[in-house]
């Protein structure tokens, strides 16, 4: 049984993920941020972190719960999922545009059959190692950069950057459209105070952000430094800067993903251990749920 989810039962939503927050970040601080969507398919008034959920539950329990931002995301917490849910899975997203969806890497596997999605048209799909680290361990490198929080003056520069690590990572296009998400992205990161920039001499150098934040745990995203200047320690010292940072605010607890076998070193540099692998599915562009777009 699989049926949506309404106000009242967000109490128990934001209880069964608690517990989960390594692996539901993205849903759990969506849910926060900017709560249920209005209309089935994302009322234009909706902001594109809103969620529409549906639960499944056993003996009164919640036990796994699927999500769809209006953006276009899938994002859950679905640790017990089976095949015989798969096609109310199919039937409550069927007919939703698709941008990519992302979880713990068995979890992932399950939606990707439940949806009956197109592998082969996916511009990203790899499992990434999925780091975790208490702020008590945080090991803070010495270098010769300074972090400072980012300005509107910054968005012009970090918005190449973005665009940049956005086409080598996750096989995005160059494209007006993703220039546009990039640019809103930034806005509200900064809005928010989670956008960093490390300088040098008064040069930008590297640029760090939460993807998400919750009270006692944020997840690092955004990790960037331009290519000439790499193997220079820039990365590690804007994540262990930022989250020095973070854990004088309360924060205990940061989650990270490594692109690549460079990054996964320099987190563990800092501190980070691995816990798990994050499988990342992105389609550019979005694909149609069930048929064609």
């Amino acid at each position: 049984m699989l049926r949506r989810a309404c106000e009242a039962d967000l109490p128990a939503v934001r209880a069964f993920l608690a517990s989960r927050l390594t692996t539901s970040m993205f849903l759990s601080s969506n849910l926060r941020d900017q709560g249920l969507s209005t209309g089935y398919s994302g009322h234009p008034g909706d902001h594109g972190k809103s969620m529409t959920l549906w639960l499944s539950e056993a003996l009164g329990e919640i036990t796994n719960v699927i999500g769809y931002a209006a953006a276009g995301y899938v994002v859950f917490e679905a640790p017990t999922l089976t095949p015989a849910q798969y096609p109310m899975i199919r039937a409550a997203l069927s007919g939703r545009h698709l941008l990519g969806l992302n979880g713990a890497e068995d979890q992932v596997a399950h939606l990707m059959a439940a949806l009956d999605l197109p592998c082969h048209e996916a511009v990203m799909d790899e499992a990434e190692p999925h780091y975790r680290l208490l702020l008590s361990d945080l090991r803070l490198p010495g270098g010769p950069g300074q972090l400072r929080a980012a300005t509107g003056d910054d968005l012009g520069l970090l918005t190449e950057w973005r665009m940049a690590s956005e086409i080598e990572i996750l096989g995005a296009r160059d494209s007006a459209e993703n220039r546009d998400r990039a640019a809103e992205s930034l806005q509200e990161l900064l809005a928010a105070d989670r956008l960093r920039v490390l300088e040098r001499d008064g040069v930008s150098v590297a640029m760090t952000n939460f993807n998400a934040a919750l009270p006692a745990i944020v997840q690092v995203g955004g990790v960037y430094t331009p290519p000439q200047l790499r193997g220079q320690g820039y990365a590690r010292q804007a994540v262990a800067l930022h989250l020095a940072e973070a854990r004088e605010t309360g924060i205990t607890e940061a989650i990270l993903f490594a692109a690549n076998p460079a990054a996964a070193r320099a987190y563990e540099a800092i501190g980070f251990a691995r816990i798990g692998s994050y499988r990342i599915v992105n389609f550019d562009p979005a694909i149609r749920i069930g048929g064609p777009s």
